[in-house]
């Protein structure tokens, strides 16, 4: 369960910094970076909504990367974040890369994230099916998820 533990820690760290990332104070400084030819003007209520919104969104993956920490400490009884945070790379951030992608968005930087989404795609399910078969190679009842995610990953 030893890959399951630090896949958890190390994806939750991981969040928390792209989730510092996403705080208007920093993001307003590489605003051009994110979005080339952002027209808002500074200080007008488009910039400042679009500042707010990135703050709720990095606001969110802090919250998930707190979480991921926390689940760490009981691995596999939290695996079913496993099955979130695997499906949430592949819409949120795979298929959202692309969209990006396709849309004009800088290719190097979205690649860069579709590599750091699949290795925590690839992983996490590598982890989750190694703790399952430790778990089960126990015969501890009580080691299995509180939601059997089995169907999904296997």
């Amino acid at each position: 369960m030893t890959l399951l533990t630090w896949w958890f820690r190390l994806t939750g760290i991981a969040y928390i910094a792209l989730g510092i990332s996403w705080i208007p104070v920093l993001n307003a400084l590489r605003l051009d970076a994110v979005v080339p030819g952002f027209d808002a003007p500074e200080g007008g209520t488009a910039y400042a909504g679009f500042l707010d919104w990135m703050l709720v969104f990095g606001l969110e993956m802090i919250v998930v990367g707190v979480v991921l920490i926390a689940a760490s400490w009981r691995p596999w009884r939290s695996a079913p974040l496993v099955v979130l945070i695997v499906a949430l790379s592949l819409v949120r951030g795979i298929a959202h890369d692309i969209y990006m992608i396709v849309n004009g968005y800088s290719l190097v930087a979205n690649l860069v994230f579709v590599a750091f989404h699949t290795a925590v795609i690839v992983v996490g399910v590598i982890a989750y099916r190694s703790a399952r078969r430790d778990a089960w190679a126990q015969g501890v009842d009580s080691a299995r998820p509180a939601i059997d995610v089995r169907s999904q990953v296997a």
